[in-house]
C-alpha cells in the first residue's frame, strides 16, 4: 500500500486543490502561461481556467500580464510560499539547514567545524534572494543575510545581530557593476542620498570580473580581506557599514547554539580583518 500526503489550501474560505496549486509554482518559475501548461502537460486554455477561478474564488488577483509573459501577483507568491512550506515540511528530514553567501561562508563553515562535528547540519551557499524565499518556505532554518535590508521584508521571524561588515567603493564614474553578493542596496541609497547619479549596467557573481571591469562597484570589506585584497575606497568605510544579520528558527536547540557561535567566530573574523589592514 503507498500512502502520499498532499497539501492543499484554503484561501478566503476557497478550497485551493494541489493542481491549482502546482500551476501556480508552475506560473512562478517559468513567468509564462504556455511553458508552465507544457511543465504541467495541459493546455494554455486549461491553465487559464484554474487560474481564473481561483482569483474568482480568493477576490483578489493573483497574476498580471508582463511584457514578457505572466508573474504572480504578491497574493499568489503568498499563496505559493505557503504552499512550498507545507509541502516541504511533509518532505523534509529531520536535518538541519542553514544558508549564506560567499560573504558568510567562511563564518559558516567556521562555526560548523565547531559545533557540527558530526557533519549532520547542511550548508547552502546562495544569494540572499534565493536564501530569504527559500526561509520563508520553510526549507532553511537559519540564514546570514548580507543585506541587513532584507529583514524588513519579513514578518515575524526571529533575528539577531552577529556583528557588523563595510563596503568598498570603487568610483570608476556613473556606470557601475552591481556584484551579486553583499549589501549591494546600502551602496546604491548612499550615491542617491548624496544625490549622486548612477547606472547600473549589469549584474556579475565573479568577484574577479566586478575588480577588472571598467565600472564603478561596491564590495564587502571582509570578502577582501579573505582574499588577501586591498583597495582604496572611494567613500569612507565607515559610512558604508553595516549590520551583519542572522534569521532563524527557534524551534531546534542546535540552531539557538549556533547562532552563538557565529556571533563568537564573528568577532574572531573582524578581529582578523582589521590585523589585515595594520
Amino acid at each position: 500500500m503507498k500512502i502520499e500526503p498532499r497539501v492543499s489550501l484554503i484561501v478566503n474560505g476557497t478550497h485551493v486543490t494541489p493542481r491549482t496549486l502546482e500551476a501556480l509554482v508552475a506560473i512562478l518559475q517559468e513567468g509564462s502561461q504556455k511553458r508552465a501548461a507544457e511543465m504541467l502537460d495541459i493546455s494554455v486554455p486549461v491553465l487559464h481556467r484554474y487560474l481564473k477561478k481561483l482569483e474568482k474564488g480568493v477576490g483578489t488577483p493573483i497574476m498580471k500580464a508582463t511584457p514578457i509573459g505572466t508573474e504572480l501577483t504578491e497574493e499568489g507568491k503568498q499563496i505559493v510560499m505557503e504552499y512550498m512550506a507545507l509541502k516541504s515540511k511533509l518532505k523534509r528530514s529531520n536535518r538541519i539547514v542553514v544558508g549564506g553567501t560567499i560573504i558568510t561562508e567562511d563564518l559558516l563553515l567556521w562555526a560548523l567545524t565547531n559545533l557540527d562535528r558530526g557533519g549532520t547540519i547542511d550548508l547552502i551557499i546562495s544569494d540572499d534572494e534565493r536564501n530569504v524565499q527559500d526561509f520563508k518556505a520553510g526549507l532553511m532554518d537559519l540564514v546570514i543575510l548580507d543585506d541587513p535590508l532584507y529583514i524588513y521584508d519579513l514578518e515575524n521571524v526571529r533575528w539577531d545581530e552577529i556583528g557588523e561588515d563595510r563596503l568598498i567603493h570603487v568610483d570608476r564614474g556613473r556606470h557601475y557593476l552591481k556584484f551579486k553578493y553583499g549589501a549591494q542596496r546600502i551602496g546604491f541609497k548612499h550615491l542617491e542620498s548624496k544625490g549622486i547619479t548612477y547606472e547600473i549596467k549589469g549584474v556579475t557573481r565573479y568577484l574577479p570580473a566586478l575588480i577588472q571591469s571598467p565600472f564603478s562597484f561596491f564590495v564587502n570589506e571582509s570578502l577582501l580581506a579573505k582574499k588577501g585584497l586591498k583597495i582604496k575606497s572611494a567613500t569612507p568605510p565607515n559610512l558604508l557599514t553595516h549590520k551583519i544579520i542572522v534569521i532563524y528558527r527557534e524551534d531546534r536547540e542546535e540552531i539557538l547554539r549556533l547562532v552563538k557561535e557565529l556571533a563568537k567566530q564573528k568577532i574572531r573574523e573582524t578581529r582578523f580583518t582589521k590585523k589585515g589592514k595594520c
